[in-house]
C-alpha cells in the first residue's frame, strides 16, 4: 500500500499513533471509573466541532464548510472520537462486570468453571487457586480448599480433572493499602479477579466436562515444570523454569532481589529476549527447510506462548516474530513500528486492562525505544569500540533509559550497574536457558520413548519408566544449565554488593515523569519534538532539567512539617515519624502470619517511596510478632542508628533477630520509665517501660509490658501505647500530657482505652491500626463508643489504608491513602 508522506514522516504511522493513543486515553478513563471526565471530553469535542463549523461558515459560507479538506479534518476528529469512545466502553464493560460481582459479595453462590492450573499453590491448611467462572457470571475468584497434607494430592487431581462446580460465600478481597507497595486491588482489577471463596473438598463437584484448551496447555506446562524441577538439585535452579515457562514458584526472594538490583528482573519471567533468541536459533536450524521451516517455527512459537500462559510480553514477541517470518517467506518487508502498534492494539482489544500491566508496559515501551531511539543512542557511543560491542551497549543502554521511569514508579529503586550486569550476566543466563530447553527436549523424548517401550516391551522396566538413554543424556544439559545459572547468580550478588550498585529513588511527582519523557523526546528527536530547531531543543532540554531539579529542591530544602505515617500492616502496628529536622523514627514494624515478610512487602517499599535513607530511631513497643516481625528485615536493608527496646522485649525471637543484624552497627538502649530522649527537634518521654507477668500463669505478659511513649515536637504531641492494657495506661498517666493524637492501644481491643485515660489525654484523633475482617473482632464496639463519648475521631487503617497526619503551624490535617492517593 502506498501512503502519502509529509517530509520523512509516514502519515499512516501518524494517524495510527493518534488513534492508538485515543483508544488508550479512553481505556485510562474507563479503568479509573472517571465517567464525568469522559462526559466532559465528549462535550468538549462536540463543542469544538460546532465552533469549527460556525467559523468556517462565517469565513466562506456553506461552500467553505463543504470543502474537501474541511470534511477530511472533521472526519478525522470524529473518527478519533469514536476510537476514544471505543476504548472507554471496552474498559467500562469490565468495570461493570466487577460491579456485578461486587453485588454478590456476602451471598452463597454456586459457580461453574475451571481452575487455572498454574495458580495452584499448596499451603499449610489447604490448596489455593484461581477459579475461572463461566456461570452464572464470567470472571475469576480466588478459592481456598481446606484440606490436610494427606488429601492434598487428591484435591489437586480433582481440581485439574476438568470443569467443576463449587459452592461457598463470596467474600471481598482484603489488601493492604500503602503508597509505593504492591497494590493487590489494582492487580486483581487487571487480572479480573473479583472475590474470594473458601470451600471444603466436599463442595467440589466434577461436571464431567474437560478443561478448556488453554488450561490444558497450562496444565501441561505445570507438569513439565514439576518434571524439570525433579532434575534440578538446588534452590537456585527453580529460577530456570520461571525464566522459560513464567512464574516465580520456588524462587527465593533474596535471589529475586539479585536480579532486580542488577537491572535484569525482566529475565525472571519469560521475556521477549528469550523468545527472540529461541526464534533465531530455530530459524537457523531449519533454514534448509525453507518455507516449511518458517511454518514450523511459527507453530512452535504459538505453542510456546500457550505453554507460558499467554503473558503480554510473550504474546508481543511471538506475534511480531510470526508476522516477520510470514512476511520474510513472501519476500515482504514489514515496518516494525507499525507492527508494534498494531500488536499492542490487538492485545488491548483482547484485554483492555493489560494497558496497566507492568509486563505489557515494559515490553512495548522498551521495544518502541529500541526501534525509535536505538540507533541514536548507539551514535553517542565512542566509534573506537568494535561494532558488535557498540551495538550491544546501544541496545542495553536504550532499554535502561526507557525502563528507568517504570523502575522508579513501581520499585522506587534503580540499578546503576544495569549496563555492566547485562553485558556480563545476560549471555550466561541466556545460555543457561538454552541448556535448560535442551534438557526439556530430551526429557520429552525420554517420556515418549518410555511410552513406546511400555507398549512394545512391557517387561523392560528401566526403559519403560523413561530412564533410558534420552533421560541420561538429558540430565547433562540440566546440570550444565543449573551450574551456569548458579555462577551467574553468584556474580550478580557480587555486583549487587558493590557500593552504589543501586539507588533508592523517592516517588516522583507527575510533573517529573512528564519532564523525563520530554527530556528523552527532545534529546533523541522523538515524536512532535523532532520538529524543534537546535535552539528550541536546547531550550526544551534546559527547561525540563530545571523543573525536575526545582521540584527536588522544594522537597528536600524547604521546611517540612512534623508528619506521621501510620502504615497499613494489617493486624499489627507500624508508624513512621518524620520530624521537621529530617529525623526518621520508626515505632513498631508489624508482622504477617506464615512466611510472608512484612519488611519486604510493605515497610521497605514504603520507606523508599518516601525517600527515607536511614532510620534514626527504631523503637519496638514490645516483642510480639505483629509489632516486631519486620524489624530485622528493615535493619538489614537500611542503616539504623539507634534501637529502643522495652523491658523483657529480648525474649522475642523477632527482637533477637534484630539484635543479630544491628550488632556493632547501632546503639541499643533498654528504656526506663521517666527517661527523656531528644531526637533532633523532638523529645520522647518514656511513660511506662516495666516488665509485667500474668497473675494467673506467672508468665511474662508482653502486652502489659508495652512501652508507653509520648512525643513532643513544635507544640504538638502524640501518644503511642503499643498493646498496653488499661492498668498499664493508667499507671503511665502521671508522666503523660494532653496530646493531639493517640495511637489507640491493642488495635482497639476492649481491654484498652479506659474512660479515665481518654479524659486525661484528650486527643482529637485516635488512630486504630487493625486488619480488615480480623478474627479478633478489633476494634471492639465498646472502645469505639468510649472514643465517641469524648468526641475523639477514630481513624482506622482497615478502612482508610495508610494514614498520614501532618502537624502544620496553623492546623492538623490527615489523609487516607485509600481515598487520597495524591496526598502521599
Amino acid at each position: 500500500m502506498d501512503f502519502k508522506k509529509e517530509g520523512n514522516v509516514d502519515l499512516f504511522i501518524k494517524w495510527l499513533c493518534l488513534l492508538f493513543f485515543c483508544y488508550c486515553a479512553g481505556d485510562l478513563l474507563g479503568f479509573y471509573e472517571r465517567s464525568h471526565l469522559f462526559q466532559l471530553s465528549l462535550s468538549t469535542v462536540f463543542a469544538a466541532c460546532v465552533l469549527y463549523c460556525l467559523v468556517q461558515i462565517r469565513r466562506g459560507g456553506k461552500a467553505a464548510l463543504l470543502d474537501r479538506d474541511n470534511i477530511h479534518r472533521l472526519a478525522c476528529v470524529l473518527f478519533s472520537l469514536v476510537i476514544f469512545i471505543g476504548g472507554f466502553m471496552a474498559a467500562d464493560g469490565k468495570i461493570k462486570m466487577q460491579k456485578n460481582w461486587q453485588g454478590l459479595t456476602g451471598k452463597q453462590l454456586i459457580l461453574q468453571g475451571a481452575v487455572e492450573p498454574d495458580s495452584i499453590r499448596r499451603k499449610e491448611q489447604g490448596i489455593s487457586a484461581v477459579f475461572a467462572a463461566e456461570w452464572p457470571l464470567h470472571g475469576k475468584v480466588r478459592i481456598f480448599v481446606k484440606t490436610d497434607s494427606k488429601n492434598a494430592d487428591l484435591t489437586v487431581r480433582k481440581l485439574l480433572s476438568g470443569k467443576i462446580r463449587i459452592g461457598g460465600v463470596l467474600k471481598e478481597p482484603v489488601f493492604l493499602r500503602n503508597p509505593g507497595t504492591y497494590d493487590g486491588y489494582h492487580f486483581n482489577k487487571i487480572k479480573g479477579i473479583y472475590g474470594n471463596i473458601t470451600v471444603s473438598p466436599a463442595q467440589l463437584q466434577e461436571s464431567g466436562e474437560p478443561l478448556p484448551l488453554r488450561f490444558r496447555f497450562t496444565a501441561l506446562a505445570q507438569k513439565v515444570r514439576e518434571n524439570a524441577l525433579a532434575q534440578l538439585h538446588t534452590g537456585t535452579g527453580a529460577i530456570l523454569p520461571g525464566m522459560v515457562l513464567g512464574g516465580y514458584q520456588g524462587v527465593a526472594p533474596e535471589e529475586a532481589d539479585v536480579f532486580r538490583d542488577n537491572g535484569i528482573a525482566h529475565l525472571l519471567a519469560v521475556s521477549g529476549t528469550h523468545v527472540a533468541v529461541l526464534a533465531l536459533i530455530l530459524q537457523a536450524l531449519l533454514r534448509p527447510a525453507g518455507k516449511k521451516g518458517n511454518i514450523f517455527v511459527q507453530l512452535f512459537l504459538v505453542l510456546y506462548a500457550l505453554l507460558c500462559g499467554l503473558q503480554p510480553a510473550v504474546l508481543r514477541s511471538v506475534a511480531m516474530a510470526c508476522v516477520l517470518l510470514w512476511g520474510r517467506s513472501r519476500k515482504l518487508k514489514a515496518d516494525s513500528a507499525r507492527l508494534l502498534l498494531l500488536t499492542a492494539w490487538a492485545l488491548l482489544l483482547a484485554n483492555p486492562f493489560w494497558l496497566f500491566d507492568i509486563s505489557f508496559q515494559l515490553s512495548f515501551v522498551t521495544t518502541a525505544g529500541l526501534l525509535l531511539a536505538g540507533p541514536k543512542v548507539t551514535a553517542y557511543i565512542p566509534q573506537k569500540l568494535p561494532d558488535w560491542l557498540r551495538t550491544v551497549l546501544g541496545v542495553t543502554l536504550t532499554a535502561q533509559i526507557f525502563s528507568f521511569p517504570f523502575s522508579v514508579y513501581y520499585f522506587h529503586r534503580v540499578s546503576l550497574i544495569g549496563l555492566a550486569s547485562n553485558l556480563l550476566l545476560l549471555p550466561a543466563l541466556e545460555l543457561a536457558v538454552l541448556l535448560f530447553l535442551t534438557g526439556l527436549c530430551f526429557l520429552f523424548l525420554a517420556s515418549v520413548g518410555g511410552m513406546l517401550c511400555g507398549l512394545l516391551f512391557p517387561f523392560a522396566g528401566d526403559i519403560q519408566s523413561g530412564n533410558g538413554i534420552f533421560s541420561v543424556i538429558g540430565s547433562v544439559p540440566f546440570a550444565a544449565g543449573e551450574r551456569m545459572l548458579q555462577g551467574a547468580v553468584a556474580a550478580g550478588k557480587l555486583l549487587a554488593d558493590l557500593p552504589f550498585a543501586t539507588l533508592d529513588v523517592a516517588g516522583w511527582r507527575k510533573v517529573q515523569y512528564f519532564c523525563y519523557i520530554g527530556f528523552i523526546a527532545s534529546l533523541f528527536d522523538l515524536g512532535p519534538l523532532s520538529r524543534l530547531s537546535s535552539r528550541q531543543r536546547k531550550f526544551c532540554l534546559g527547561t525540563m532539567v530545571c523543573i525536575f531539579i526545582l521540584i527536588n529542591l522544594v522537597r528536600y530544602l524547604l521546611p517540612q512539617d512534623l508528619t506521621v505515617h501510620f502504615i497499613d500492616v494489617g493486624q499489627g502496628d507500624a508508624a513512621l515519624i518524620r520530624t521537621p529536622a529530617g529525623k526518621n523514627i520508626l515505632i513498631d514494624t508489624g508482622g504477617l502470619q506464615g512466611e510472608a515478610d512484612i519488611s519486604r512487602m510493605v515497610l521497605l517499599p514504603y520507606l523508599r517511596y518516601l525517600g527515607v535513607k536511614q532510620i534514626d530511631v527504631l523503637c519496638l513497643s514490645h516483642g510480639d510478632h505483629d509489632h516486631a516481625g519486620g524489624a530485622a528485615g528493615v535493619a538489614d536493608r537500611l542503616p539504623v542508628k539507634n534501637v529502643f527496646l522495652g523491658a523483657g522485649a529480648e525474649t522475642s525471637t523477632d527482637v533477637q533477630a534484630l539484635l543479630r543484624v544491628v550488632e556493632h552497627k547501632a546503639n541499643v538502649y533498654r528504656l526506663q520509665k521517666g527517661e527523656q530522649w531528644n531526637v533532633g527537634d523532638c523529645k520522647i518521654v518514656v511513660a511506662s517501660a516495666s516488665a509485667k507477668t500474668s497473675s494467673a500463669s506467672g508468665v511474662s505478659d508482653t502486652n502489659a509490658s508495652s512501652l508507653v511513649l509520648q512525643l513532643f515536637c513544635q507544640g504538638h504531641s502524640l501518644v503511642f501505647t503499643g498493646d498496653a492494657d488499661m492498668e498499664t495506661e493508667e499507671n503511665a498517666m502521671p508522666l503523660l500530657r494532653q496530646a493531639d493524637v493517640l495511637k489507640v492501644s491493642h488495635h482497639g481491643s476492649e481491654t484498652s482505652s479506659s474512660p479515665h485515660f481518654l479524659s486525661h489525654i484528650q486527643p482529637r484523633f485516635g488512630v486504630i491500626s487493625c486488619g480488615k475482617h480480623n478474627r479478633y473482632g478489633h476494634p471492639a464496639q465498646d472502645t469505639l463508643e468510649r472514643l465517641a463519648a469524648r468526641h475523639i475521631i477514630p481513624l482506622r487503617t482497615d478502612q482508610l489504608g495508610a494514614i498520614k497526619i501532618v502537624f502544620g503551624t496553623d492546623k492538623l490535617r490527615w489523609y487516607s491513602y485509600r481515598y487520597q492517593e495524591n496526598q502521599f
